[in-house]
């Protein structure tokens, strides 16, 4: 049965802001069908070189020209990238965000807001562990402000599951290192 996700779709260069178009030969064709020809193309003149080099007698004018003029025209090939949407800078948001309010207030505000669906690891991942653990260090002086020990703490940030860098869970020790701004992990 034929592959008819590999047919030309001719386009020209302003028909598709969304799109990679490659021009081959004279027509404009999707990148990801594009890119299927030339590496066909890119196989075959491997094969045919290896042809010619290893049965030289049975090689002819056309099998010798046709290598470098493959590759020749493989490199004149051009490429009409899509204009970017500008879209928000997620990490300075996220970052911003986490710097007046909790980290699963951020994974909410960022879900309602931005349509922006992530965990805690993927949050910290996006903001950075600096700027993460400075938001659990705010959290815990407030804690610590309100007689919270480091231990009850520790057990708040378990039942929530908050990784703790390093991996394990929170205990009151690392609780205090974060508090006094030592490395946890």
């Amino acid at each position: 049965m034929p592959d008819n996700t590999d047919t030309d779709v001719v386009a020209t260069p302003g028909d598709s802001e969304e799109e990679p178009l490659i021009r081959f030969g004279e027509h404009w064709i999707p990148a990801h069908r594009a890119w299927k020809k030339m590496e066909t193309a890119s196989a075959v003149a491997d094969v045919i070189e290896h042809f010619n080099t290893q049965f030289p007698h049975l090689s002819n004018d056309l099998t010798r020209k046709v290598v470098p003029t493959v590759r020749d025209r493989l490199k004149d090939i051009e490429l009409k990238m899509p204009k970017k949407k500008e879209e928000p800078e997620f990490a300075a948001i996220a970052a911003e965000l986490l710097e007046e309010m909790s980290p699963e207030d951020v994974l909410d505000e960022l879900a309602r807001d931005h349509n922006m669906d992530i965990n805690l690891r993927e949050l910290i991942a996006l903001v950075g562990q600096d700027a993460f653990l400075q938001a659990l260090r705010k959290e815990a002086i407030e804690y610590q402000q309100n007689s919270i020990l480091a231990e009850q703490t520790s057990q708040i940030w378990n039942e929530m599951s908050r990784p703790v860098p390093g991996g394990g869970l929170w205990n009151g020790q690392k609780i205090e290192k974060l508090l006094s701004g030592e490395p946890l992990g």
